[in-house]
């Protein structure tokens, strides 16, 4: 069945999607570099807070839009327990949550992708460049910092294949969220024994590609994240 968030988090959840659309639609594309419209997306998953570059625990230098998506959107999320701290944004979007993390986590994030036991325990097949910035049940979504493009990857197939995902950060993680509050608006008749009908997967694709304004992207998109297919 659909997600269980409260009635206040389905309403700011059609709010946020309303939001995306008159963007759209006053300035008839969608602003690749400004993150301040990503927040009313994400606050129905979790807490926002500005998060410095300082709150970065690891070695390499992060890219620019990185830094600017922590410091203007930042996602925090709940705390749950005082010795693990805040998770992050949740994102329901059917099966395993999509989660994105704080700042000062996402060096650990990096474990079983790009280390093992430590960040100078390297593991094979991870290219250098490759940044995990969320995930799906252990399947990464992965920055490439020489081209700031998103990837996507299945976990568990014995070599790292991702495919093409977004152009950029603000597109994958808005999608993302647009997603999220779509299959959060979905009733029970949406589902059949547990399946997602066709009717509620067009739905999902609508508002994504209502989002994008490019209904093929949203379907290569949806694809290549192998979506409730």
């Amino acid at each position: 069945m659909g997600c269980t968030a409260t009635q206040d988090i389905l309403l700011r959840c059609r709010l946020a999607c309303q939001f995306s659309r008159r963007i759209d639609a006053i300035f008839g594309f969608l602003d690749m570099h400004n993150f301040t419209l990503l927040k009313p997306l994400l606050e129905p998953f979790g807490a926002l807070r500005s998060q410095p570059e300082s709150d970065w625990c690891g070695q390499r230098k992060l890219p620019a839009s990185l830094l600017d998506f922590y410091r203007v959107v930042g996602p925090w999320g709940t705390t749950y327990f005082e010795n693990v701290g805040p998770v992050g944004s949740t994102l329901s979007v059917g099966g395993n949550p999509v989660c994105i993390p704080p700042l000062h986590k996402l060096e650990n994030f990096q474990a079983g992708y790009a280390w093992s036991k430590n960040p100078s325990d390297v593991l094979p097949g991870w290219k250098s460049e490759w940044l995990v910035v969320a995930e799906q049940g252990g399947d990464p979504f992965i920055l490439d910092t020489n081209t700031g493009k998103i990837l996507f990857a299945f976990h568990g197939a014995g070599a790292w294949t991702p495919v093409p995902f977004a152009d950029n950060l603000l597109t994958a993680f808005g999608s993302l969220a647009t997603i999220a509050q779509a299959y959060c608006q979905l009733g029970d008749e949406a589902f059949n024994d547990w399946e997602m009908t066709n009717e509620a997967k067009q739905q999902i694709a609508d508002c994504l590609a209502s989002y994008l304004g490019d209904s093929q992207q949203a379907q290569d998109m949806l694809s290549a994240w192998e979506y409730y297919t």
